[in-house]
Formats: C-alpha cells, sequence, structure tokens
C-alpha cells in the first residue's frame, strides 16, 4: 500500500479527564524506492493513526497510559485499517445508524476501529465502541498563512498548544524564570535602597555599587521579556517579524553589554579595596568618588563600542522542514573574516580579565590585611590571622564564585542536551542578583544604612495615611 503513496499523514490523538482530546497531524514522506517511514515521537499521545490515501486509515498504536516511544517501527496490516461506515452500514441513515454504534465491534470481531465523517471510533478490550471527535477535513494553510504553491498543505507544529500542554522543560524554565525575576528585583531595590544613601557613597565603591544595584534590575526585566518573546514567536502568538528581528538586534546584545558592565564593576569595587588595604590612611575619598564616576563612563563606552560588532551580524534564520518549523535569532560572522577573530578576543577580555583581577585583588587583600594584624600582634601566628581575614572577607570569595559561573556556557547540539544549555545561560545571570547578599549582608556599615534606609520609607508611607 505504502508504494502507491509518497506522503503519509501520521494522526496523535492525546485524551484529557476533563477536556476535549488534542489531534496533531505530522507529515512524513516516504523515500523514493522505500516502503517504509520511520516516525520520530516527539507527541505524548494514547492513539496514532496513519492515512495513507484520502480517509484511508489504519489505527497503529493504542495505549491507555503514555509509554515514552523513540520511534516505531511497525508493518501495517489489512487487520488495523478502520473501516468507514459506509461499508458497514450503507443502508441506514445517518441518525439511525449512529444508535448502532457501541455494538459494531462486537458484531466483527476482527475490526478495530471505523469512522463517519464525524467520528473516528477503536473497539477496546471488551469489544465496546469508543468514539470521539475526528477531524478528517481539517484545513492544513497554517492559519491562513499559507505559502504553498499549486493547492500545497501547509503545516504547522503545535502552534496554538496552551501553557499547560507544553512541554516539561518550558513549564520548569517558566518557573525559573519567574522565581529568577522575582528575586532578582528585589535584590535590585534592596541594593538600590541601601546604595542611594550618601554615607554608602562615601567612596568610589558605593557608586560602583549603586549602579551594579541598577543593572540588574535592568538584566534580570530583559531576560524576561527575551523569554516571554521567544516563546510567544515559536507558538505563533506573536508573529510581527520586524519586532522579532528587532528583539534579536537588540535584547541579545544589551544582555551581552550589561553582563559584562557589571563584572568590571565587581573587578572596580575589588581594585578599590585594594588600594583602600595599601594606602590605608592615606586613601583619599574624595578624589576616589571622582574618578569612580569617569571609569563608570569610560567603561560603559569601551564595552558599548567592543560589542558594536554583534548586532550588525544578527540576523532571523528560518529553520524549515517537514518535521519542524523554527525561527532562530542568530549571528554569523564570515569563516575567515577578522571580525570573529575580533568577537572571540574580546569575549575572552571581557570575561577572563576581570576574573584574573578580582583573583589577584582578593588575594592580595586578605594577605595583606593578614601580616598587618600579625606584625601588631606578634604572639598570634601568621596563619591565624590569615584564617580570621579568610573568615571576614568571605564575600569577596562568593563574589569570586560569581566569577566562575559566569564562565559556564554550552551549546545545545541535540534537544537532549537543552537542560544543559538552559542551566549554563542561566548561570551567568546569577551574579547580578547577589549584590544585596554579598555587599550588603556580609557588611555592618551596609546594612546598618539598609535597615536606616528601609525605616525611612516606612515612615513616609505611615504619613501618607
Amino acid at each position: 500500500m505504502t508504494q502507491q503513496v509518497s506522503i503519509v499523514f501520521i494522526h496523535y490523538i492525546k485524551a484529557f479527564d476533563h477536556s476535549e482530546h488534542h489531534q496533531v497531524t505530522e507529515l512524513k514522506k516516504i523515500k523514493y524506492g522505500e516502503n517504509r517511514i520511520e516516525i520520530r515521537v516527539k507527541e505524548q499521545f494514547h492513539l496514532l493513526f496513519i492515512e495513507l490515501l484520502k480517509q484511508n486509515y489504519y489505527l497503529i498504536i493504542k495505549q491507555e497510559t503514555f509509554q515514552k516511544l523513540n520511534y516505531i517501527q511497525m508493518k501495517l496490516s489489512p487487520n488495523q485499517r478502520c473501516v468507514s461506515i459506509d461499508k458497514l452500514m450503507n443502508s441506514y441513515t445517518y441518525l439511525h445508524r449512529i444508535k448502532y454504534y457501541p455494538h459494531l465491534c462486537r458484531q466483527n470481531k476482527e475490526l478495530m476501529c471505523f469512522y463517519d465523517e464525524t467520528y473516528m471510533c477503536i473497539c477496546d478490550l471488551n469489544r465496546f465502541s469508543n468514539c470521539f471527535i475526528f477531524y478528517h477535513s481539517m484545513t492544513y494553510d497554517c492559519q491562513g498563512n499559507n505559502y504553498c504553491e499549486n493547492n500545497g498543505k501547509c503545516f504547522q507544529d503545535n502552534p496554538n498548544r496552551s501553557f499547560s500542554q507544553q512541554p516539561m522543560i518550558i513549564k520548569i524554565s517558566i518557573g525559573i524564570i519567574t522565581f529568577m525575576f522575582i528575586l532578582g528585583l528585589i535584590n535590585g531595590i534592596m541594593s538600590i535602597l541601601t546604595f542611594h544613601r550618601k554615607k554608602t557613597r562615601d567612596v568610589g565603591c558605593g557608586y560602583y555599587l549603586f549602579i551594579s544595584s541598577w543593572i540588574s534590575i535592568c538584566l534580570i526585566i530583559i531576560l524576561l521579556i527575551k523569554f516571554w518573546q521567544l516563546l510567544l514567536s515559536q507558538m505563533t502568538i506573536l508573529t510581527n517579524r520586524s519586532f522579532v528581528n528587532f528583539n534579536c538586534i537588540l535584547l541579545d546584545v544589551s544582555i551581552k553589554v550589561l553582563i559584562a558592565f557589571n563584572d568590571w564593576l565587581d573587578t572596580c569595587v575589588c581594585i578599590e579595596r585594594a588600594i583602600t588595604v595599601s594606602k590605608g590612611v592615606k586613601f583619599n575619598k574624595n578624589k576616589s568618588k571622582q574618578m569612580s564616576k569617569w571609569v563608570i563612563l569610560i567603561i560603559l563606552i569601551v564595552i558599548i563600542l567592543t560589542h558594536l560588532h554583534d548586532p550588525i551580524h544578527r540576523q532571523l534564520i528560518d529553520d524549515i522542514d517537514i518535521d519542524e518549523k523554527r525561527i532562530w535569532c542568530l549571528v554569523q560572522y564570515p569563516s575567515s573574516s577578522s571580525i570573529k577573530t575580533w568577537n572571540s578576543f574580546i569575549t575572552f577580555v571581557h570575561f577572563l580579565m576581570p576574573f584574573i583581577i578580582n583573583l589577584l585583588s582578593i588575594i592580595f587583600i586578605i594577605i595583606s590585611i593578614a601580616r598587618s594584624r600579625s606584625n601588631l600582634q606578634r604572639r598570634t601566628p601568621f596563619i591565624d590571622h590569615l584564617r580570621l581575614q579568610l573568615k571576614q572577607h568571605k564575600s569577596h570569595l562568593i563574589a569570586l564564585i560569581r566569577l566562575i559561573l559566569s564562565f559556564s556556557s554550552g551549546c545545545m547540539k541535540s534537544p537532549n542536551k537543552s537542560w544543559l544549555f538552559l542551566i549554563a545561560y542561566l548561570i551567568s545571570f546569577l551574579p547580578s542578583m547577589m549584590t544585596f547578599f554579598v555587599y550588603i549582608l556580609p557588611s555592618k556599615v551596609y546594612k546598618k544604612e539598609f535597615n536606616a534606609s528601609v525605616q525611612q520609607k516606612i515612615g513616609r508611607i505611615r504619613a501618607l495615611f
């Protein structure tokens, strides 16, 4: 039978307890000279039908509970064929014959399924008919966006699938990103409340951390927008290609710039603290404040300039074949172009340099303070002073872990690695969400100013009422 057709329709039926069943149709092409097809299962289903010719159905799989099947290979047999009701009860009118449907399976022992113009019925283990609405005359025009010529049929893989029917990785991603958004927003607001006070900005560190707090809020908002834009565009709810292209160019480069900016600001904090330890009482606070404003501006300009090549080479790619249709936002550099080398160099600089500078600064701070204390308190061994400083500067070590996490990356070469790719990508946002926990909570001065700021805000709210 398969030698007479070049394509087949695969109908997946998934049943629900309290809602209408879900029907998904997939198109498969039979290669020239072959009489077999291989089905790669992407859907959870309870029934699987194959349609060879127009309304020529075969029931391939029937299961009450879904079993994970990666591949299906089965030989069609005549007893799997679903018989038209016209061949079983042609002499009856539609309204008259439908009342006999429950008994047809018992009257025809070899019958597996049958159908009419509205229903598809299968025979259960007790030889009773189980009927449901089957869309025989479904219009395959991709919701009116059919670009096929010569009356060709257009297929879309689950464009309107509700969120409850999305894959588990999508549901968990929604939960994780929502949690990250709430945590990042709380972290940013509490950090801004702290570093908005003048006492926390009597040196340059306060300005660096104040800007970093605003960056953390911007980053988490952009992440949320990017995720929902990607999800809605893949579900074809968001169909404005110009808008998707604009986000492709703007959002990804904004995330790169802000993450790099945040890492360099953390580096500036460590450098200034190392200078403070080195100079001691000779440290000039006013000069530090004035210089920090220029440093922030220069760093931002340099980071933006070094990333200008990215949006220029971004574009939307249509990934279309019989089984999948996706739109990807990709950066494409010519293989022999110096821009590709420049991009690798800039990525290396913005990720590795802050890490090295932070590492050296933290080691210098801990050893210098321990040595100074050891000279003043000679009875206490140097190693004890070193342990004490490690304990007191544990927040710096946590900040170091933040930078290590920022290097985590991955490339999804197959759907099986989607979890690894997702985790590696989201890890890069964690450093910007930890400002309050790393810098404010371990510091008595910052924590005191945070409490004072909160009390001040509460007092203003009470005054309004």
